[in-house]
């Protein structure tokens, strides 16, 4: 059987208190200093005109790096919101550096193992 080349068996998780087995991961990256428009565009306008816009009213925070770990498990492990430590992800990505667990959920259903999901703030 061929291999694919985005394989991504042999990922590992490690995070303080985390107790489970990876099943999914998703790394985002976004530019909180991007100065990009937001697209204030309505029906009123006909056909061939120019798209309305303005500057985001919002910006990111100090804190904030853009820079998020969403994670999927199999495991009793709860993870605690606001809990931090050293996140740490091996394999086809690596990943290593302090985070902040921003929400953790655990589902429990009849004849399936129990699952989880998190996600961290990567600082």
């Amino acid at each position: 059987m061929a291999t694919t080349p985005h394989d991504s068996t042999g990922t590992s998780f490690t995070f303080p208190g985390f107790t489970g087995t990876l099943t999914g991961l998703t790394w985002t990256v976004a530019d909180n200093a991007g100065q990009d428009n937001i697209d204030i565009s309505h029906l009123g306008m006909t056909a061939g005109a120019t798209i309305l816009t303005q500057s985001r009213p919002l910006k990111g925070t100090a804190g904030d790096t853009g820079k998020t770990v969403s994670i999927e498990f199999i495991g009793t492990g709860m993870l605690a919101q606001g809990a931090t430590g050293t996140l740490t992800v091996s394999g086809p990505i690596s990943i290593s550096g302090g985070a902040t667990c921003n929400s953790c959920t655990i589902t429990l259903a009849v004849n399936d193992v129990v699952k989880g999901s998190a996600e961290f703030q990567y600082s």
